[in-house]
């Protein structure tokens, strides 16, 4: 039996929105003056101690994501999406790490060489798979769903939205709900709902 979609005149959806979009704006809002003050602040040098600690622990963790996502995509699971972007972030954030730790080092050459030859690479093809199989996903979720118009692309495509019929939609680029998710086959019970 598949879950029913919650309303979007549910209270408690209503509630629960509010509070993420009030913690992730005020994230945003509060990390930029923290930037300023760490710009300022900071020293320039630092002697720390779990150096060794700190690299083993970031590397196991990405040994681990890389592993996973491996998993995920051998197994073709759609919970590889979300690995592979996490693991790219991961990648991108040792390259950077790596390559400003070790600026005036001698160690530069080589953090650049891996950087551009295996972490930053290999982020790109993961973002790109992700990318490919989050379309995928809509398109087979759309057909099966009765849509047979042009999908649009995913940078203007708004997050599946719940209409006060309970259907789910999709803006086109104009940004209008013209094309609706749930418009295909219909029973007396509702809208067909055997898209994932």
């Amino acid at each position: 039996m598949l879950p029913e979609i919650p309303s979007p005149n549910d209270p408690h959806v209503r509630h629960l929105r509010a509070m993420f979009l009030a913690v992730v704006t005020g994230s945003f809002l509060f990390l930029i003056p923290w930037i300023a003050y760490l710009s300022v602040s900071l020293p320039n040098h630092r002697t720390v101690g779990n150096w060794r600690c700190a690299w083993v622990g970031f590397d196991a963790a990405l040994i681990v994501a890389i592993g996973i996502t491996a998993l995920c995509a051998w197994r073709r699971l759609q919970i590889f999406i979300p690995w592979a972007v996490a693991t790219a972030t991961l990648l991108c954030c040792d390259a950077w790490f790596d390559i400003v730790l070790d600026w005036n080092s001698g160690d530069l050459t080589s953090a650049i060489v891996t950087a551009a030859v295996a972490e930053l690479p290999l982020a790109a093809l993961l973002l790109y798979a992700a990318r490919k199989m989050i379309r995928l996903t809509l398109i087979v979720a759309l057909r099966r769903a009765g849509h047979n118009g042009p999908v649009p692309p995913l940078s203007r495509l708004s997050l599946v939205m719940l209409t006060e019929h309970g259907e789910q939609g999709v803006h086109e680029e104009e940004g209008e709900r013209d094309r609706a998710v749930g418009g295909g086959p219909r029973s007396e019970h509702g809208p067909d709902r055997r898209a994932p």
